[in-house]
Protein backbone atom coordinates (compact mmCIF):
# COMPACT_ATOMS: atom_id res chain seq x y z
CA UNK A 1 0.00 0.00 0.00
CA UNK A 2 2.82 2.45 0.95
CA UNK A 3 4.65 1.67 -2.28
CA UNK A 4 1.57 2.60 -4.30
CA UNK A 5 1.24 5.98 -2.49
CA UNK A 6 4.92 6.77 -3.04
CA UNK A 7 4.58 5.87 -6.73
CA UNK A 8 1.46 8.05 -7.03
CA UNK A 9 3.20 10.98 -5.35
CA UNK A 10 6.20 10.60 -7.61
CA UNK A 11 3.97 10.52 -10.70
CA UNK A 12 2.14 13.66 -9.45
CA UNK A 13 5.45 15.54 -9.49
CA UNK A 14 5.93 19.04 -7.93
CA UNK A 15 2.17 19.72 -7.74
CA UNK A 16 1.77 17.19 -4.93
CA UNK A 17 4.45 18.76 -2.73
CA UNK A 18 3.13 22.24 -3.52
CA UNK A 19 -0.27 21.27 -2.10
CA UNK A 20 1.40 19.90 1.12
CA UNK A 21 3.45 23.07 1.55
CA UNK A 22 0.35 25.20 1.02
CA UNK A 23 -1.50 23.35 3.77
CA UNK A 24 1.38 23.83 6.19
CA UNK A 25 1.47 27.53 5.31
CA UNK A 26 -2.24 27.86 6.08
CA UNK A 27 -1.78 26.14 9.44
CA UNK A 28 1.14 28.48 10.21
CA UNK A 29 -0.95 31.59 9.46
CA UNK A 30 -3.84 30.24 11.55
CA UNK A 31 -1.56 29.63 14.54
CA UNK A 32 -0.06 33.09 14.14
CA UNK A 33 -3.54 34.64 14.05
CA UNK A 34 -4.59 32.71 17.18
CA UNK A 35 -1.43 33.91 18.97
CA UNK A 36 -2.12 37.54 18.01
CA UNK A 37 -5.72 37.29 19.22
CA UNK A 38 -4.53 35.68 22.46
CA UNK A 39 -1.99 38.46 23.10
CA UNK A 40 -4.60 41.18 22.41
CA UNK A 41 -7.14 39.55 24.74
CA UNK A 42 -4.56 39.05 27.51
CA UNK A 43 -3.37 42.66 27.28
CA UNK A 44 -6.97 43.88 27.37
CA UNK A 45 -8.10 41.75 30.31
CA UNK A 46 -4.91 42.06 32.38
CA UNK A 47 -3.88 45.57 31.41
CA UNK A 48 -3.25 46.67 35.02
CA UNK A 49 -1.09 43.63 35.79
CA UNK A 50 1.24 43.93 32.78
CA UNK A 51 3.79 46.56 33.77
CA UNK A 52 7.42 47.26 33.06
CA UNK A 53 8.26 46.18 36.60
CA UNK A 54 6.49 42.84 36.15
CA UNK A 55 8.30 42.20 32.87
CA UNK A 56 11.61 43.03 34.53
CA UNK A 57 10.68 40.72 37.38
CA UNK A 58 9.94 37.91 34.91
CA UNK A 59 13.21 38.45 33.06
CA UNK A 60 15.12 38.53 36.31
CA UNK A 61 13.89 35.09 37.30
CA UNK A 62 14.84 33.51 33.98
CA UNK A 63 18.27 35.14 34.20
CA UNK A 64 20.93 32.46 34.68
CA UNK A 65 23.04 34.93 36.67
CA UNK A 66 20.71 34.82 39.68
CA UNK A 67 22.42 34.24 43.01
CA UNK A 68 21.86 30.91 44.70
CA UNK A 69 20.49 30.60 48.22
CA UNK A 70 23.97 30.15 49.66
CA UNK A 71 26.37 33.07 49.79
CA UNK A 72 29.17 33.21 47.21
CA UNK A 73 30.98 36.12 48.88
CA UNK A 74 31.95 36.79 52.49
CA UNK A 75 31.65 40.60 52.29
CA UNK A 76 29.04 42.88 50.73
CA UNK A 77 30.29 46.45 50.18
CA UNK A 78 27.79 49.28 49.80
CA UNK A 79 30.02 51.92 48.24
CA UNK A 80 29.29 55.61 48.82
CA UNK A 81 26.24 55.32 51.05
CA UNK A 82 25.63 57.90 53.77
CA UNK A 83 24.26 57.30 57.25
CA UNK A 84 23.15 53.66 57.18
CA UNK A 85 20.28 53.29 59.63
CA UNK A 86 18.46 49.97 59.11
CA UNK A 87 19.25 46.48 57.83
CA UNK A 88 17.01 43.54 57.01
CA UNK A 89 16.69 40.33 55.01
CA UNK A 90 14.30 40.28 52.05
CA UNK A 91 13.94 37.32 49.68
CA UNK A 92 17.38 36.01 50.55
CA UNK A 93 18.99 39.40 49.98
CA UNK A 94 20.38 42.13 52.22
CA UNK A 95 18.35 45.34 52.58
CA UNK A 96 20.34 48.48 53.40
CA UNK A 97 18.33 51.59 54.29
CA UNK A 98 20.07 54.93 54.75
CA UNK A 99 18.92 58.49 55.11
CA UNK A 100 19.22 59.03 51.38
CA UNK A 101 18.65 55.69 49.61
CA UNK A 102 17.26 52.16 49.71
CA UNK A 103 19.40 49.28 48.43
CA UNK A 104 19.18 45.50 48.08
CA UNK A 105 22.18 43.22 47.49
CA UNK A 106 22.11 39.58 46.50
CA UNK A 107 24.43 36.96 47.98
CA UNK A 108 27.07 37.49 45.31
CA UNK A 109 27.43 41.08 46.52
CA UNK A 110 25.71 42.46 43.43
CA UNK A 111 23.38 45.41 43.89
CA UNK A 112 19.91 44.58 42.54
CA UNK A 113 18.03 47.67 43.76
CA UNK A 114 19.19 51.25 44.33
CA UNK A 115 16.57 53.97 44.80
CA UNK A 116 17.19 57.50 46.01
CA UNK A 117 14.76 58.02 48.88
CA UNK A 118 14.97 60.51 51.73
CA UNK A 119 14.24 58.92 55.12
CA UNK A 120 15.20 60.99 58.14
CA UNK A 121 14.56 58.28 60.76
CA UNK A 122 13.52 55.12 58.87
CA UNK A 123 11.92 51.98 60.26
CA UNK A 124 12.10 48.80 58.13
CA UNK A 125 9.67 45.89 58.00
CA UNK A 126 10.11 42.89 55.67
CA UNK A 127 8.04 39.88 54.63
CA UNK A 128 8.15 37.47 51.71
CA UNK A 129 5.98 39.83 49.68
CA UNK A 130 7.17 43.39 50.38
CA UNK A 131 9.43 45.73 52.32
CA UNK A 132 7.74 48.59 54.17
CA UNK A 133 9.65 51.71 55.22
CA UNK A 134 8.32 54.63 57.21
CA UNK A 135 9.81 57.47 59.24
CA UNK A 136 9.34 57.90 62.97
CA UNK A 137 7.34 61.10 63.27
CA UNK A 138 7.08 61.37 59.48
CA UNK A 139 3.97 61.28 57.34
CA UNK A 140 5.05 59.12 54.36
CA UNK A 141 5.55 55.38 53.92
CA UNK A 142 6.74 53.28 50.97
CA UNK A 143 6.49 49.65 49.88
CA UNK A 144 9.13 47.96 47.72
CA UNK A 145 9.83 44.68 46.07
CA UNK A 146 13.25 43.64 44.81
CA UNK A 147 12.80 45.61 41.57
CA UNK A 148 11.15 48.93 42.40
CA UNK A 149 9.14 51.07 44.73
CA UNK A 150 5.62 49.69 44.38
CA UNK A 151 3.55 52.08 46.47
CA UNK A 152 3.86 55.33 48.40
CA UNK A 153 1.35 57.30 50.43
CA UNK A 154 1.43 60.36 52.68
CA UNK A 155 -0.89 61.27 55.52
CA UNK A 156 -1.77 64.65 56.95
CA UNK A 157 -0.54 63.64 60.41
CA UNK A 158 2.51 61.69 61.63
CA UNK A 159 2.75 57.90 61.43
CA UNK A 160 2.79 56.11 64.78
CA UNK A 161 3.67 52.52 63.84
CA UNK A 162 3.12 49.95 61.10
CA UNK A 163 2.82 46.18 60.59
CA UNK A 164 3.45 43.97 57.56
CA UNK A 165 1.83 40.57 57.01
CA UNK A 166 3.39 37.50 55.44
CA UNK A 167 1.15 37.60 52.34
CA UNK A 168 1.53 41.34 51.70
CA UNK A 169 -1.27 42.92 53.74
CA UNK A 170 -0.12 45.84 55.86
CA UNK A 171 -1.39 48.49 58.24
CA UNK A 172 -0.20 51.98 59.11
CA UNK A 173 -1.37 54.01 62.09
CA UNK A 174 -1.71 57.77 62.22
CA UNK A 175 -4.14 60.28 63.75
CA UNK A 176 -6.56 62.93 62.57
CA UNK A 177 -8.10 66.15 63.77
CA UNK A 178 -10.98 64.27 65.43
CA UNK A 179 -9.24 61.05 66.52
CA UNK A 180 -6.13 60.33 68.56
CA UNK A 181 -5.50 57.15 66.56
CA UNK A 182 -6.47 55.99 63.06
CA UNK A 183 -5.54 52.50 61.80
CA UNK A 184 -5.49 52.01 58.02
CA UNK A 185 -5.34 48.41 56.78
CA UNK A 186 -4.49 47.55 53.14
CA UNK A 187 -4.45 44.32 51.14
CA UNK A 188 -1.49 43.20 49.03
CA UNK A 189 -2.84 45.21 46.07
CA UNK A 190 -2.63 48.44 48.14
CA UNK A 191 -6.41 48.74 48.47
CA UNK A 192 -7.69 49.94 51.83
CA UNK A 193 -9.87 47.20 53.32
CA UNK A 194 -10.29 48.22 56.95
CA UNK A 195 -10.16 51.34 59.11
CA UNK A 196 -10.39 51.76 62.88
CA UNK A 197 -10.59 54.98 64.90
CA UNK A 198 -10.05 55.79 68.56
CA UNK A 199 -10.78 59.19 70.11
CA UNK A 200 -8.76 58.56 73.30
CA UNK A 201 -6.12 55.82 72.84
CA UNK A 202 -2.63 55.70 71.38
CA UNK A 203 -1.47 52.74 69.25
CA UNK A 204 1.74 51.31 70.71
CA UNK A 205 2.28 48.31 68.42
CA UNK A 206 0.50 46.08 65.91
CA UNK A 207 1.00 42.62 64.41
CA UNK A 208 -0.65 40.38 61.78
CA UNK A 209 -1.50 36.75 62.36
CA UNK A 210 -0.37 34.19 59.77
CA UNK A 211 -2.58 34.52 56.71
CA UNK A 212 -3.17 38.24 57.30
CA UNK A 213 -6.87 37.81 58.02
CA UNK A 214 -6.47 38.97 61.61
CA UNK A 215 -4.35 41.60 63.33
CA UNK A 216 -3.70 42.70 66.90
CA UNK A 217 -3.38 46.21 68.33
CA UNK A 218 -1.78 47.25 71.60
CA UNK A 219 -3.30 50.57 72.69
CA UNK A 220 -2.56 52.88 75.59
CA UNK A 221 -5.33 54.66 77.48
CA UNK A 222 -5.64 56.73 80.65
CA UNK A 223 -8.26 56.41 83.37
CA UNK A 224 -9.92 59.42 84.99
CA UNK A 225 -7.52 59.16 87.94
CA UNK A 226 -4.54 59.38 85.58
CA UNK A 227 -3.50 55.72 85.76
CA UNK A 228 -2.41 54.10 82.48
CA UNK A 229 -3.94 50.94 81.12
CA UNK A 230 -3.22 48.76 78.12
CA UNK A 231 -6.05 47.59 75.90
CA UNK A 232 -5.47 44.70 73.51
CA UNK A 233 -7.76 44.53 70.48
CA UNK A 234 -7.96 41.62 68.04
CA UNK A 235 -9.60 42.47 64.71
CA UNK A 236 -10.59 40.44 61.65
CA UNK A 237 -10.17 42.26 58.36
CA UNK A 238 -13.52 41.09 56.94
CA UNK A 239 -15.63 41.92 60.03
CA UNK A 240 -16.42 45.18 61.80
CA UNK A 241 -16.97 43.44 65.13
CA UNK A 242 -13.81 42.84 67.16
CA UNK A 243 -12.83 39.21 67.77
CA UNK A 244 -11.62 40.05 71.29
CA UNK A 245 -10.81 43.02 73.47
CA UNK A 246 -9.42 43.20 77.02
CA UNK A 247 -7.49 45.46 79.40
CA UNK A 248 -4.39 45.19 81.56
CA UNK A 249 -4.50 47.83 84.27
CA UNK A 250 -1.50 49.98 85.20
CA UNK A 251 0.59 48.65 82.31
CA UNK A 252 2.02 49.78 78.98
CA UNK A 253 2.41 47.14 76.24
CA UNK A 254 5.34 47.89 73.91
CA UNK A 255 5.41 44.79 71.68
CA UNK A 256 2.80 42.26 70.54
CA UNK A 257 3.35 39.00 68.68
CA UNK A 258 1.29 35.98 67.62
CA UNK A 259 2.61 32.51 68.36
CA UNK A 260 2.46 29.72 65.80
CA UNK A 261 -0.58 28.12 67.45
CA UNK A 262 -2.61 31.36 67.55
CA UNK A 263 -1.69 32.48 71.04
CA UNK A 264 -0.37 35.96 71.78
CA UNK A 265 2.69 37.41 73.54
CA UNK A 266 2.51 40.86 75.13
CA UNK A 267 5.76 42.54 76.18
CA UNK A 268 5.02 45.29 78.69
CA UNK A 269 6.86 47.73 80.90
CA UNK A 270 6.36 45.56 84.01
CA UNK A 271 6.11 41.98 82.72
CA UNK A 272 5.69 39.63 79.77
CA UNK A 273 2.18 38.15 79.36
CA UNK A 274 1.52 34.97 77.39
CA UNK A 275 -1.97 33.82 76.34
CA UNK A 276 -3.15 30.75 74.47
CA UNK A 277 -5.39 30.82 71.38
CA UNK A 278 -8.48 31.08 73.60
CA UNK A 279 -6.91 34.12 75.32
CA UNK A 280 -6.45 32.28 78.58
CA UNK A 281 -3.47 33.70 80.48
CA UNK A 282 -0.75 31.03 80.58
CA UNK A 283 2.10 32.95 82.18
CA UNK A 284 3.13 36.31 83.61
CA UNK A 285 6.88 36.85 83.93
CA UNK A 286 7.60 39.95 86.00
CA UNK A 287 10.72 42.11 85.76
CA UNK A 288 10.76 42.32 89.55
CA UNK A 289 10.38 46.07 89.65
CA UNK A 290 13.29 46.75 87.26
CA UNK A 291 13.00 48.48 83.91
CA UNK A 292 14.01 46.34 80.90
CA UNK A 293 16.91 47.70 78.88
CA UNK A 294 16.26 45.58 75.79
CA UNK A 295 13.30 43.40 74.85
CA UNK A 296 11.94 41.60 71.84
CA UNK A 297 10.20 38.53 70.43
CA UNK A 298 10.09 36.53 67.21
CA UNK A 299 6.84 34.74 68.09
CA UNK A 300 8.62 31.57 69.22
CA UNK A 301 11.00 33.08 71.77
CA UNK A 302 10.93 36.25 73.86
CA UNK A 303 13.84 37.93 75.62
CA UNK A 304 14.49 40.86 77.94
CA UNK A 305 17.58 42.24 79.67
CA UNK A 306 17.69 43.92 83.08
CA UNK A 307 20.42 45.96 84.72
CA UNK A 308 19.98 45.41 88.46
CA UNK A 309 22.98 47.55 89.42
CA UNK A 310 22.98 51.31 89.83
CA UNK A 311 26.34 51.50 88.06
CA UNK A 312 28.17 49.08 85.82
CA UNK A 313 27.17 46.96 82.84
CA UNK A 314 26.22 43.65 84.40
CA UNK A 315 22.97 42.52 82.78
CA UNK A 316 20.61 39.64 83.41
CA UNK A 317 19.29 38.04 80.20
CA UNK A 318 16.05 36.05 80.33
CA UNK A 319 14.60 34.06 77.42
CA UNK A 320 11.06 32.60 77.39
CA UNK A 321 9.48 30.01 75.12
CA UNK A 322 6.09 30.48 73.44
CA UNK A 323 4.24 29.35 76.58
CA UNK A 324 6.06 31.82 78.80
CA UNK A 325 8.33 29.27 80.48
CA UNK A 326 11.86 30.48 81.26
CA UNK A 327 14.33 28.46 79.19
CA UNK A 328 17.39 30.59 79.98
CA UNK A 329 18.38 33.14 82.60
CA UNK A 330 21.95 34.26 83.17
CA UNK A 331 24.30 37.20 83.69
CA UNK A 332 26.09 38.95 80.85
CA UNK A 333 28.93 41.44 81.29
CA UNK A 334 29.20 44.37 78.87
CA UNK A 335 27.09 46.96 77.08
CA UNK A 336 24.76 45.09 74.74
CA UNK A 337 24.00 47.01 71.54
CA UNK A 338 21.80 44.47 69.72
CA UNK A 339 20.28 41.06 70.37
CA UNK A 340 19.11 38.34 67.99
CA UNK A 341 17.06 35.23 68.76
CA UNK A 342 17.88 32.57 66.20
CA UNK A 343 17.57 28.78 66.07
CA UNK A 344 17.94 27.78 69.74
CA UNK A 345 20.52 30.46 70.48
CA UNK A 346 20.67 34.12 71.33
CA UNK A 347 23.36 36.36 69.86
CA UNK A 348 24.41 39.49 71.77
CA UNK A 349 26.32 42.22 69.97
CA UNK A 350 28.92 44.33 71.77
CA UNK A 351 31.28 47.02 70.49
CA UNK A 352 34.10 44.64 69.52
CA UNK A 353 32.65 41.17 70.03
CA UNK A 354 29.61 38.96 69.56
CA UNK A 355 28.44 36.43 72.16
CA UNK A 356 26.53 33.25 71.34
CA UNK A 357 24.49 31.67 74.15
CA UNK A 358 23.04 28.22 73.55
CA UNK A 359 19.48 27.99 74.84
CA UNK A 360 19.83 24.21 75.12
CA UNK A 361 23.01 24.02 77.21
CA UNK A 362 23.61 27.61 78.36
CA UNK A 363 27.12 27.52 76.85
CA UNK A 364 28.56 30.96 76.06
CA UNK A 365 31.03 31.50 73.22
CA UNK A 366 32.44 34.97 72.49
CA UNK A 367 34.27 35.97 69.32
CA UNK A 368 36.05 39.22 68.46
CA UNK A 369 34.72 41.22 65.51
CA UNK A 370 35.56 44.51 63.84
CA UNK A 371 34.43 47.49 65.95
CA UNK A 372 31.31 49.59 65.32
CA UNK A 373 29.04 46.79 64.13
CA UNK A 374 25.51 48.21 63.81
CA UNK A 375 23.36 45.09 63.57
CA UNK A 376 23.37 41.29 63.40
CA UNK A 377 20.85 39.61 61.05
CA UNK A 378 20.03 35.94 60.42
CA UNK A 379 20.14 34.87 56.78
CA UNK A 380 19.26 31.22 57.42
CA UNK A 381 19.80 28.52 60.05
CA UNK A 382 23.54 28.35 59.37
CA UNK A 383 24.42 31.91 58.40
CA UNK A 384 24.55 35.31 60.09
CA UNK A 385 25.26 38.80 58.78
CA UNK A 386 27.34 41.35 60.70
CA UNK A 387 26.28 44.75 59.38
CA UNK A 388 28.48 47.83 59.41
CA UNK A 389 28.12 51.33 58.00
CA UNK A 390 30.11 50.50 54.88
CA UNK A 391 29.96 46.69 54.56
CA UNK A 392 28.32 43.49 55.77
CA UNK A 393 30.26 40.36 56.65
CA UNK A 394 28.59 37.00 55.98
CA UNK A 395 29.64 34.38 58.53
CA UNK A 396 29.01 30.66 58.79
CA UNK A 397 27.88 29.97 62.37
CA UNK A 398 29.67 26.61 62.75
CA UNK A 399 32.95 27.82 61.28
CA UNK A 400 32.93 31.14 63.15
CA UNK A 401 31.94 29.97 66.63
CA UNK A 402 33.05 26.33 66.66
CA UNK A 403 35.88 26.31 64.13
CA UNK A 404 34.24 23.64 62.01
CA UNK A 405 33.42 23.66 58.34
CA UNK A 406 30.12 21.90 57.47
CA UNK A 407 30.46 18.97 55.09
CA UNK A 408 28.41 18.74 51.95
CA UNK A 409 25.90 15.93 51.81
Amino acid sequence: MNDKRTTAAAEAGPAYYFRIAKRFRIVTFLLLAVMIVFIIVMFSVNRDEITVENLRYFLRYIDTRQAEKSATTDTIVYGDTESIVRFGIYRNGLVVVGNDRVQIFDLTGEEILDINQSNASPQLLTSEEYMLIYNIGGTTFQLYNSLSKKYEESYSYPIGCAALGDTGAFLVTTRSMEYRSVVNVYNRDFEQIYRWYSPDKHIMDACFRDGDEEFMLATLGTREDGVFYAEIILCETDKEEKRAQFRIEDEIIYRVRYTDDGGIILIGGKAVYVYDSELTLLSTVSYGGYTPVMLGSNGDLTYFTLNKNIVGSNYTLTVLDERGDIIYSGDVQGEITRALLHHNAVYLLFDRSILRISLETGTQIAREIDPNCISVENLDETTLMLCYNEKTQIIDIDAFFFGTVPTEE
